[in-house]
């Protein structure tokens, strides 16, 4: 074996890490591993001739290549329905799934000198029949080879290794991602019970939060700038783009600049951590209340409680382990890169072949293949292993205390009714712009199903562009 690979399946974006090995130097045989790291959007491009790619982080796939540009698929598996594309065609949303964990073990083989172990994560609040549809769509591509795991495991895993886990006593996953908030409960690194999930804050939910004190903040100088305009579509989702940056940055820095360029508009917005966590902490405080409904379903004290890890990009804002720690008087236990603490553990689990769960056969999905326009699928092969995983308990939302967040009345010492209005309405469009949902006859107990843009792009290279220099304001 030349190393192992570890993939994460995020519902915004995939991460890889490969640990390859070589020999030393002297020909000793002895080997030394180096991890490397990749991160993608959840933004498959397909092109007719050519295998889907998927669009590099922090990147317009517009910009990428000319093709049909497809998201939201990852939310999708084990969905029934369809997903539909701007053609018309089609797709299944794991056998989309599956062609991005496809074009990423292409993507790392560069890295290994000769076939590695690989081991996928799915989503800890994943249920059954989800995982079990990926597994035959990997199947089908002939990809039998690669081994689907359960983040919780991979995550705990990796935690032990680098960090080590208290030898008694339970332990809470608190995993951010960028659409939501998951909460598993472990002994040592096997799950106990099941997933408790909340969609009502994550990543995205801060995102726009930034974005909203943003354009709030601006006031009166958006009046002359028509928000509504499609023309800004494109400098909006930049500007969205890098309030994420900016949030990022604050995770390790305490100031963050963020460049607004809307028509003729043209601000850098200062942006101080405090004001993010102004922006967010209600949303965190009440976060630990689903902390204590995953302990009450599970049957656990809190006062059984050892540690809490953090998992998920989102994670990273110092506030979260600042209010955790408080919350619970515990050890809050976090990767210095929390996105990637799945994928650095998978690669673990696949280098090591082991499990903490027990391998069941998933037999073959009921549902028929799709048809999307893409080369055709290889004959299904036996039926593989993958690990067997607990139910999840969806909590609604009034479960949680999260309120509206980043509302208007934070942001400077009188109200804008019109700029909020305007804010909010705005950053609403955008995200569903963004994501492209439509409904399209669907029975209100299925997710929608997505409709995804065509975009042809030509094929020289864009127009660079001189930096500027802008005024810099602190929006308070």
């Amino acid at each position: 074996m030349s190393g192992s690979l570890g993939i994460k399946i995020g519902s915004a974006g995939f991460a890889t890490a490969a640990d390859a090995v070589s020999a030393t130097a002297g020909g000793s045989g002895r080997c030394a591993p180096r991890l490397r790291t990749t991160q993608h959007q959840a933004t498959l491009i397909m092109t007719q001739g050519m295998a889907p790619i998927l669009s590099p982080l922090d990147s317009d796939a517009r910009q990428v290549h000319p093709g049909l540009v497809v998201s939201g698929f990852v939310d999708r598996v084990g969905d029934p329905i369809d997903l539909i594309a701007a053609d018309g065609s089609a797709h299944r949303p794991e056998d989309l799934v599956a062609r991005a964990v496809q074009y990423l073990t292409r993507y790392s083989a560069g890295a290994f000198t000769g076939p590695p172990a690989i081991a996928a994560t799915y989503p800890s609040h994943w249920k059954t029949p989800g995982v079990q549809a990926l597994r035959s769509a990997l199947d089908r591509m002939d990809m039998t080879s690669v081994t689907l795991v359960d983040e919780v495991g991979s995550i705990l895993a990796r935690v032990e290794s680098t960090r080590g886990l208290p030898p008694d006593g339970t332990v809470v996953l608190y995993d951010l991602g960028a659409n939501g908030l998951s909460i598993s409960v472990a002994r040592g690194t096997e799950q106990i019970g099941s997933t408790v999930r909340s969609a009502e804050f994550g990543g995205a939910h801060i995102d726009d939060a930034i974005l909203r004190h943003v354009l709030e903040g601006l006031g009166g100088e958006l009046e002359d700038v028509d928000l509504a305009d499609p023309a800004l579509l494109a400098p909006l989702s930049e500007l969205r783009l890098r309030c994420r940056q900016a949030k990022e940055t604050l995770s390790a820095e305490t100031a963050a600049v963020v460049e607004v360029e809307l028509g003729h508009l043209r601000h850098d917005v200062r942006l101080v951590r405090s004001e993010l966590e102004d922006l967010i902490r209600e949303q965190v405080v009440g976060s630990a209340g689903l902390v204590r409904e995953a302990l009450h379903t599970n049957e656990i004290d809190t006062r059984e409680m050892r540690a809490v890890v953090l998992a998920g990009g989102a994670a990273a804002t110092p506030l979260v382990a600042e209010i955790l720690s408080a919350e619970f008087q515990v050890t809050v236990i976090g990767e210095p890169d929390p996105v990637l603490t799945s994928a650095t553990g998978a690669a673990l689990l696949a280098r090591s072949s082991a499990s903490t769960t027990t391998s069941v056969v998933v037999p073959p999905p009921s549902i028929s293949a799709p048809k999307p326009a893409s080369e055709p699928q290889a004959s299904e092969p036996p039926p593989a292993a993958v690990a067997s995983k607990p139910p999840v308990v969806v909590v609604p939302p009034k479960s949680v205390a999260l309120g509206a967040i980043g509302g208007g009345e934070k942001v400077g010492r009188r109200p804008r009714k019109r700029t909020i209005l305007a804010a909010g309405t705005i950053v609403a469009a955008l995200a569903a712009a963004i994501v492209g949902f439509v409904v399209i006859g669907v029975p209100k107990t299925q997710p929608t199903p997505a409709v995804n843009e065509q975009v042809h792009v030509p094929t020289q290279p864009a127009a660079t562009t001189t930096p500027h220099s802008y005024p810099t304001r602190r929006v308070s």
